[in-house]
């Protein structure tokens, strides 16, 4: 085990000391542990992640011959920093729906500016008891790109992944009376869920559910002549094929047509080298890929998880 003895220069702990507080499941908002004095009975540090640099100081608890592990110093930086900087889940938002604003700030951003019908915050609401809810995009994310679909005089809408269908139940009711909108999914779940509440909202009409694997389904709408057709398309499905979606999106949209791609950001994952999963990998080729792409007029998006806007060039 590390051992740390305060004879030792204050540089050689300060990169051991952040990478153990990286690699500390649950802790990975610590991005740099800098000690800036040591001394037997505490240690100054300044703690800091990509918004903060806050001192602050950390009092042993009597270690034994002068010597504390590692671990210990870890703990204990990560139970005291969490109060002092304001980064418990309290004050700070966990989830990446909110991006990086406080729950206080966020709370009132909703208070201001969402105007949520009744049957969307009942799906909302009914989505949150699942295991797996934070696959639904934010409300707010999902209020602008209705307002996209206004803004665009949308009539025919494409989606990459229902889940439970409040993206596409947000996106219905922009449409107009004669607006089709198709979803596709994998999952079956998709057909027990979402259709009551499509069905409350007056819009079951417009959406068209189309369960199998969404390669197959877009390959199917380009063999039957729908490229250039559709007005809008969204994509939000398994991460791995988003490029894969991109294309066959791209072809499918008109020229002038809007493509809305998110997770783009996926918790910041994309930024950080040594994130080498496959979902991270795919989504850092595909901002990448779609940074120079000449055949659209594109914006990256700071919302919730990140939302990319592709405009497709006439």
């Amino acid at each position: 085990q590390m051992r740390l003895t305060y004879s030792k220069g204050l540089q050689d702990f300060s990169a051991p000391l952040s990478a153990c507080a990286k690699a500390t499941p649950g802790f990975d908002w610590v991005e740099q542990v800098k000690i800036t004095q040591l001394e037997p009975t505490g240690l100054t540090l300044e703690v800091s992640n990509s918004t903060t640099v806050q001192p602050l100081r950390l009092d042993f608890p009597a270690p034994a011959e002068g010597m504390l592990s590692l671990k210990q110093i870890v703990g204990a930086i990560i139970m005291e920093s969490r109060a002092k900087l304001g980064w418990d889940q309290e004050n700070t938002v966990a989830t990446s729906k909110m991006g990086h604003f406080s729950a206080h700030l966020y709370d009132y951003l909703l208070s201001v500016s969402l105007r949520e019908p009744k049957p969307l915050t009942q799906l909302r609401q009914a989505t949150a008891q699942l295991p797996v809810d934070n696959m639904q995009i934010a409300p707010d994310q999902g209020q602008f790109m209705a307002l996209l679909i206004k803004l665009m005089g949308a009539k025919k809408v494409l989606e990459i992944g229902t889940f439970t269908g409040y993206s596409a139940l947000w996106m219905a009711l922009a449409l107009p009376p004669d607006g089709t909108l198709i979803t596709c999914d994998i999952e079956t779940r998709c057909q027990e869920f979402a259709p009551r509440y499509w069905q409350a909202a007056g819009v079951a009409n417009k959406i068209d559910l189309r369960i199998a694997p969404a390669l197959d389904t877009l390959d199917k709408l380009l063999t039957t002549g729908a490229a250039n057709t559709f007005d809008f398309a969204f994509i939000d499905a398994d991460k791995i094929n988003y490029r894969h979606y991109y294309e066959k999106c791209l072809t499918l949209l008109r020229p002038g047509g809007l493509m809305a791609i998110d997770n783009v950001l996926w918790g910041g994952a994309v930024a950080n080298p040594r994130e080498t999963d496959p979902d991270t990998v795919a989504l850092r080729e595909l901002n990448q890929t779609l940074h120079q792409d000449q055949r659209i007029e594109l914006s990256m998006l700071a919302i919730a998880d990140g939302l990319t806007l592709a405009f497709k060039r006439p």
